[in-house]
């Protein structure tokens, strides 16, 4: 009974060493992440190897991926296959089917490549000559009184549009004396008018309060402002700021607006009427309607063939250009240790387990060979 307990005993003790070996093993490959020290003296075995290692092994797997994994050499036959290219060319006719269907317009698409039209520079230069042509016109007609210049047509529309023009100032003037803030202002300037009446004001004051007044006189304001009185008084003073205007010489209208202004505004709208507008605001689908067929089917295949061929010809030096060794070590010295080792505990979990149970397995059976051989000298 007792060989066979010191037998176990030591097996026992032999896998508990053997797993717990492998398993610290296997943490130490990333652990501690950084050196401990006691005082000045650095603890061997710290930091772990990755963290220890990390730069080196960024630029191995830089040289590795570049060397064996992503080379030049298999970009090119993969961009010979005739599959590949079969691929892409449906994928190519696909893309190309969607961007010749879209509704964006041709200044839009150039705008979106970079590409300069020579439309601003042709509009400057109607706007320069409908300016020069402006200053010739308005020579003879500054003189003369604006109703003389407009037709019968646009005087009758001038009377129409004072009557729109007075509702609808006296609509906003009303929606704004109804809301909360046209109330509040109302109250403000009672306010302000009893302040500065003195002991007048004081005396009002003391019989009703600045709002008490205030509720009593916005429903009387609101009123009025909506009273057909107040629509007419406001078609009367426009129609005599109009017929003000209307006999003005048409030079002191100029000066009021401004010559620069007008010569500025009627030189952009006579040059918007340019064809050219019309061309560069069709949309693609209006302009490829004739051969959109022919691009797709024709067109596009060849375009396929052709950037690939170009593409395996310049692999190499446009690899070289990339420098994807220094990407992908760049890319990994910037890892945390932390994310590495979760990266590859994911990966190779269940087989670091496989290598603790191994060691487990290992260390019982040194356990059992040495509780025989203690029992074979015993």
């Amino acid at each position: 009974m007792n060989v066979v307990l010191l037998v176990l005993m030591m097996m026992a003790i032999g896998a508990l060493i053997g797993g717990l070996t492998n398993s610290l093993a296997i943490r130490m490959l990333f652990r501690p992440y950084e050196a401990k020290y006691v005082g000045k003296y650095r603890l061997p075995f710290t930091p772990g190897l990755i963290p220890k290692r990390q730069q080196e092994l960024a630029r191995q797997l830089g040289r590795m991926v570049v060397q064996h994994l992503l080379t030049a050499e298999g970009i090119r036959k993969k961009l010979e296959e005739s599959e590949f290219q079969r691929q892409m060319t449906v994928w190519a006719q696909e893309e190309v089917k969607q961007l010749l269907k879209q509704d964006k317009k041709i200044s839009e698409l150039l705008a979106a490549f970079e590409v300069q039209t020579n439309e601003a520079k042709v509009r400057r230069k109607v706007s320069y000559w409908v300016e020069t042509q402006y200053e010739e016109v308005m020579e003879q007609y500054r003189p003369i009184p604006l109703s003389d210049v407009l037709t019968t047509d646009m005087l009758k529309k001038t009377e129409k549009a004072t009557d729109k023009l007075a509702a609808n100032i006296q609509l906003k003037i009303g929606s704004y004396i109804d809301s909360p803030e046209g109330k509040r202002k109302i109250a403000d300037l009672i306010e302000h008018y009893l302040t500065g009446q003195g002991f007048f004001g004081n005396m009002i004051s003391s019989f009703i309060t600045p709002q008490g007044l205030t509720d009593k006189a916005h429903p009387a304001v609101l009123q009025y402002v909506r009273a057909p009185e107040t629509k007419a008084w406001l078609v009367e003073l426009i129609g005599k700021e109009k017929e003000y205007w209307l006999h003005q010489p048409v030079g002191a209208i100029e000066e009021r607006i401004g010559k620069n202004t007008i010569k500025r505004a009627l030189g952009t709208a006579v040059s918007k009427t340019l064809p050219l507008e019309n061309w560069l605001n069709r949309t693609v689908a209006e302009w490829v309607r004739p051969i959109r067929s022919k691009i797709i089917q024709d067109a596009v295949p060849v375009v396929v063939s052709q950037l690939g061929t170009l593409l395996a010809e310049r692999i190499e030096p446009m690899m070289k250009k990339l420098h994807l060794a220094e990407i992908v070590q760049e890319q990994v010295e910037a890892f945390s240790v932390g994310r590495l080792e979760a990266m590859v505990l994911d990966i190779s979990r269940r087989e670091l387990k496989m290598i603790t149970y191994l060691g487990a397995l290992l260390g019982g059976l040194i356990g059992i060979i040495q509780g025989l051989i203690v029992i074979f000298l015993g």
